[in-house]
């Protein structure tokens, strides 16, 4: 059984919108319109009207929606019935993200037994934001993106903050726009790209060099005129030497983590048994 290809099918006959589906489920409209002519291909008769005000199902139409929905329903009873089986998700996070909570989701996966396999793909929030809107990655966990899909969720799971930070034996005076050196884990992360901004408003020319360990780049910040840019719980996991901490007033230093998804994915439960996993991890930081 195809359960993806029916909800397909409930979703054309339900909406009776081709170029809203087409967007929702990343089909051309053209790939829709074929399908269409195949669902009344097989069963023989017109599922549409064509009228001016758009399609409207026909009798036969509304009859098959209701037949679909109850084998939808029916599948749902059986597999609910038999048991949870394994279920492999393709889940993106930050770089930053994954030395924070990478090994903690595992751990909470694995003591209570969830029958969710996560194959984890660590990229920037830009890129994770991209892919999960391709269908490439079933959800992602990362710094809410400046670009949003409306085919997309974006629940927000918490508000964490970041801090730019330099040797205190090399203290940058910004006012003065001596170019500097920018450190950082991701080019395509939200943190970075908020100083990014800082710094050209503030006419500060700066060299950016992604560096993926942050022992490294707490190593760098030894170099004159280098600065970096880290989330703050992720700083907090290492011993770190004494560093400067910069007070930016005009710097908001706030990022919202959301977690992304397909609402209409057919992997929906386990999608949400991981969003729930994750979220109980945070309630106790």
């Amino acid at each position: 059984m195809n359960i993806e290809d029916i909800a397909l099918k409930i979703e054309l006959l339900e909406r009776q919108n081709l170029s809203k589906s087409a967007e929702i489920t990343n089909y051309t409209q053209s790939a829709l319109t074929s399908k269409v002519k195949k669902i009344e291909s097989e069963i023989g008769q017109e599922v549409f009207k064509r009228t001016p005000q758009g399609l409207k199902l026909t009798e036969v139409g509304s009859h098959y929606l209701q037949f679909l929905k109850q084998v939808a329903q029916n599948y749902e009873e059986f597999l609910q019935m038999i048991g949870p089986t394994q279920t492999s998700l393709h889940f993106g996070t930050s770089h930053t993200t994954i030395k924070i909570y990478g090994a903690s989701i595992m751990n909470e996966l694995q003591t209570s037994h969830s029958p969710i396999d996560v194959d984890f793909t660590v990229e920037s929030s830009t890129s994770l934001n991209h892919k999960v809107h391709n269908a490439e990655l079933d959800c992602a966990l990362t710094s809410n993106p400046t670009k949003q899909y409306a085919n997309l969720n974006y629940d927000l799971i918490a508000s964490e903050t970041f801090e730019v930070i330099s040797s205190p034996s090399h203290v940058i005076d910004f006012e003065q726009r001596t170019p500097v050196t920018l450190l950082v884990l991701s080019k395509g992360c939200m943190y970075t790209h908020a100083l990014a901004q800082w710094l050209t408003m503030k006419q500060v020319p700066f060299t950016m060099k992604e560096i993926k360990s942050v022992s490294s780049i707490l190593d760098f910040l030894e170099i004159e005129h280098t600065v970096a840019v880290l989330n703050t719980k992720l700083l907090a996991l290492y011993h770190c030497p004494d560093l400067h901490f910069y007070d930016m007033d005009d710097l908001n230093k706030v990022i919202e983590t959301v977690f992304i998804y397909h609402e209409n994915d057919s992997k929906l439960s386990s999608i949400m048994q991981l969003k729930q996993v994750i979220e109980s991890l945070l309630e106790t930081e």
